[in-house]
């Protein structure tokens, strides 16, 4: 089961609170998966491919007082996915409801924004979230990357959810893509502190157990790879000065370098994969990288005039 998978159902377990949150959550799984049927036989229709988020709509119509006007089926799409669709009829009386919940006009349009009763506490925000992920929330396997989005199928829906998002000190960006629009959030920081804003606690820890490992092992990655360059860079530095050394040596003899050159290059021949600070603690007396590093600049010096010497 993914990482989505698993937030909706400890999310979908939760406690539903005070009625005003119960209709705020209600509310939000009618903008995020629902729909209104029109004709003969009018009804609300939310969907879910979870059986969680399918029985805790139920049970939320069913404490608001709607269980007489709830039907619940399962359907198969292509690819075998389940689905779960929950609908409510809309006869004369419950319109009236639909419209105490204030996400619905008495044309059975939903609202531009919903009404102060619904979104007015923090608790009611905060399970308006909870139905906003529920209903068409996505969070990616923080393994992976750290993503979190809400997708609407209308504007008044995202703009609700950003609205609400920013409340809370997030930093959401929305995006208008084909069907509806995208509220997302990219920061590891603010998607675990939306995860901990709808009370998955569970799924807060896990994010933040797999973030830590993810940073560790970045941060080993980067040691490394530095590690490996001045390796590379050292080798390549003591190449180059061995093949100085004996090209002093073939054109005039490593005895014309004075004491402390000629010790130096002899210990660069012996060892010529170590670094000047390796080669510095073999010298005796000991010296610095800056003292060695100053012997092989000399020793580069005379090798070049050595060369332009032998050419002319």
């Amino acid at each position: 089961m993914s990482f989505s998978m698993d937030v909706k159902n400890e999310v979908g377990r939760l406690d539903f609170g005070h009625t005003r949150c119960q209709r705020a959550e209600l509310a939000a799984f009618a903008r995020a998966s629902g729909s209104v049927r029109l004709g003969k036989r009018r009804a609300l229709v939310m969907t879910t491919e979870l059986p969680v988020v399918a029985r805790r709509i139920f049970l939320l119509l069913k404490n608001l007082g709607w269980s007489r006007v709830v039907a619940m089926r399962r359907s198969f799409r292509p690819r075998y996915r389940r689905l779960f669709v929950v609908q409510v009829g809309l006869e004369q009386q419950d319109r009236n409801l639909l419209r105490e919940l204030g996400f619905m006009d008495s044309n059975l349009r939903f609202r531009d924004s919903l009404e102060p009763s619904i979104s007015e506490k923090d608790c009611c925000k905060k399970a308006f979230l909870r139905g906003c992920f529920l209903g068409c929330g996505f969070i990616a396997a923080p393994s992976y990357s750290y993503h979190l989005e809400f997708f609407f199928k209308t504007h008044a829906g995202s703009g609700e959810a950003v609205e609400t998002l920013t409340y809370f000190g997030l930093s959401p960006l929305c995006r208008e893509r084909r069907g509806g629009y995208g509220v997302y959030l990219k920061e590891a920081d603010q998607v675990s502190e939306c995860l901990r804003i709808i009370e998955a606690h569970q799924g807060v820890l896990q994010f933040e157990n797999c973030r830590i490992v993810k940073d560790m092992r970045n941060q080993v990655n980067r040691l490394v790879n530095c590690e490996t360059a001045n390796l590379n860079k050292s080798v390549e530095a003591g190449l180059k000065q061995v093949a100085e050394i004996k090209e002093i040596e073939s054109l005039a003899g490593l005895d014309t370098l004075r004491p402390p050159l000629w010790e130096v290059a002899l210990l660069r021949l012996q060892h010529p994969g170590a670094s000047l600070t390796e080669l510095g603690k073999l010298l005796s007396p000991p010296l610095s990288k800056s003292g060695v590093n100053h012997r092989f600049r000399e020793i580069s010096k005379i090798a070049s005039r050595l060369r332009n010497e032998h050419k002319n």
